[in-house]
């Protein structure tokens, strides 16, 4: 018998980095699951009110307000949206009138009938695992852990449900010290990294693949150095322009690709500066395909001195991090994107910034030393080999899933020894 699982992702809470994460997992167990029919749902869909929040994150992002200001303005906006919740969302039984408020979501899954729901964000899975007590359903909710910086967020948390898929298991310490999760529900089960959709950070190219306006064959000088420096603004400013030509003027023999995403102006400023300079070997784009967004990082990959410059998205960040490559980033002021920073610092790969130009000072220097960038490289890529290994994230995310979908204990690592965890 072919069972239902249904992965229930955001479209418009960021840059599309949880719908695209849905989408991995749901190719992942389409994949590796028997007799598994998965599919995409996305939450605004069957709860329009997330809708109306993702607007205005989107809002507030665009304004391209100074890291604090975003900071304090994501916080209101959640705060905002968690008190627009019913109180009793998590209660057992749901009361009538929160019941009443789900009404879409009811609807939804009494259509559907899942046979297990899988949500990419706290906030969903709480959701849906009321609506399903509504419908008087029995399918068991996953909560998918993409981003751990979300569970610093009480609207994320949700202790109660019965299986927590995260990423590392420095997130499921924080959730059984901080907040009291049952060991047992939660599992470390990897990042997915899928090659395919490694331009997540790049709105609007889900799924998209190289087409007729293709960058083509890489310029030969861009390949003739062992120096490479990747400059994304993604929803950035002048100051990302004031950063290349710092680095130009400082190394004008590194090979330098500059992004200016959604913004073809300054990508125009950014080639008149570097043409000004007579840098040797540079590109700049405003926009890119998916499969050339690729090129260019296993353009770095094959570096040996490569550097990143962006933004602390989370996703981008692990993305060039599989691909071995240390990396710089500016502070968005997102709350969930805080770890990023420390977390690059933990490992040696790189460092997080509070303005941009602390990490021109960085950059410049890093550059300017023969050991630095091929020292952080190679710790790069023994991250890539060990943490973000996607064969072992497919393995143990498929075989937690297929756990909870046979009633069966949840698999423990595969390093450890003892017995298989029962959720509680």
């Amino acid at each position: 018998m072919t069972r239902s699982v249904q992965v229930i992702s955001m479209r418009t809470w960021g840059e599309l980095g949880n719908l695209l994460a849905g989408r991995t997992l749901a190719a992942t167990l389409a994949a590796g699951l028997e007799k598994a029919d998965v599919t995409v749902v996305e939450a605004e869909t069957i709860f329009p009110q997330f809708a109306e929040a993702g607007a205005a994150i989107r809002e507030l992002v665009a304004a391209r307000l100074p890291a604090d200001e975003v900071r304090a303005g994501y916080l209101r906006l959640m705060a905002d949206f968690t008190g627009r919740l019913p109180a009793d969302l998590d209660d057992e039984p749901v009361p009538a009138a929160t019941a009443e408020r789900l009404a879409p979501v009811v609807e939804h899954f009494t259509r559907t009938k899942p046979d297990l729901v899988i949500g990419t964000k706290g906030v969903i899975s709480r959701l849906s695992h009321a609506a399903l007590r509504v419908a008087d359903l029995t399918a068991p909710v996953v909560n998918y852990v993409t981003n751990e910086g979300l569970l610093r967020l009480p609207v994320h948390r949700a202790p109660h449900l019965p299986v927590h898929l995260v990423q590392f298991d420095r997130a499921r310490d924080y959730l059984v010290r901080e907040h009291g999760y049952r060991p047992g529900r939660v599992v470390p089960v990897g990042r997915l990294l899928a090659q395919t959709q490694a331009a997540q950070v790049f709105e609007g190219t889900a799924g998209a693949v190289d087409s007729g306006d293709a960058v083509g064959a890489l310029d030969p000088a861009l390949t003739a150095t062992s120096t490479r420096i990747l400059i994304l603004s993604n929803r950035g400013g002048r100051e990302y322009l004031a950063a290349l030509e710092r680095i130009a003027r400082a190394h004008p023999d590194a090979a330098l690709v500059f992004i200016a995403y959604n913004n073809p102006a300054l990508a125009a400023e950014a080639a008149e500066l570097l043409t000004e300079l007579k840098v040797p070997a540079w590109q700049t784009f405003d926009r890119l395909a998916q499969g050339d967004y690729l090129r260019y990082l296993s353009w770095l990959n094959a570096a040996d001195a490569p550097l990143f410059i962006s933004k602390t998205g989370p996703n981008s960040m692990l993305e060039g991090l599989y691909f071995g490559i240390p990396q710089l980033l500016v502070r968005s002021g997102l709350p969930m994107e805080e770890w990023v920073g420390p977390f690059l610092a933990e490992h040696g790969v790189g460092q997080g910034f509070d303005r941009m130009e602390e990490l021109v000072e960085v950059a410049v220097r890093w550059v300017g030393d023969p050991d630095e960038l091929p020292r952080r490289r190679s710790r790069a890529a023994a991250l890539a080999r060990t943490l973000l290994d996607p064969d072992r994230a497919r393995r143990r995310t498929v075989a937690a899933v297929a756990a909870v979908l046979d009633g069966a204990p949840l698999p423990i690592d595969e390093e450890e020894e003892g017995e298989p965890c029962s959720p509680e």
